[in-house]
């Protein structure tokens, strides 16, 4: 399946889970840029990413886009096995300790990229810079396991 034939799927997905919601999604015209509307009056936009993203972002960021973007990783990812696949294993993550985070309202993040080596991420960061978008990144380093995943390691030593 090509991108563009993944992104109109992805839409499809998403316009269910935001009609679901109670909210309406529009399609800008000529523009790869999508219009939510929430019941209360506010509207954020919706565009895809590419890469080194490949991802969905929206703006403005505050706590509702948050939400939103919670409904569409669920609408996008439903299984917990493709979540679990998703998300970097203990290993992984001592390998790969340099972290982009995206700094989301409310004092949550959200992991946008890893790399071994710091410079790389540094490269990377002025890349995601350079479009007039309001979104704040930053660069951390993330040596040790989070809880999940060791949770998750220790629930596959016992299937052992």
């Amino acid at each position: 399946m090509s991108r563009g034939q993944q992104i109109i799927a992805d839409i499809k997905l998403i316009r269910a889970a935001v009609t679901e919601q109670g909210d309406r999604l529009q399609k800008l015209p000529r523009q790869p840029v999508w219009v939510i509307h929430r019941p209360n009056g506010k509207s954020y936009r919706l565009t895809y990413q590419p890469a080194p993203l490949s991802g969905w972002a929206i703006h403005p960021p505050d706590s509702d886009a948050s939400h939103l973007l919670g409904v569409i990783d669920r609408a996008l990812h439903p299984s917990t096995v493709a979540d679990y696949e998703e998300k970097p294993t203990a290993y992984q993550q001592q390998l790969y300790p340099w972290c982009i985070v995206q700094l989301l309202p409310e004092m949550q993040r959200r992991v946008v990229a890893r790399f071994r080596r710091r410079n790389d991420a540094d490269a990377h960061l002025r890349v995601l810079r350079q479009p007039a978008v309001p979104v704040r990144y930053t660069i951390v380093f993330d040596p040790v396991p989070t809880q999940a995943c060791m949770a998750a390691g220790e629930r596959s030593s016992l299937r052992n």
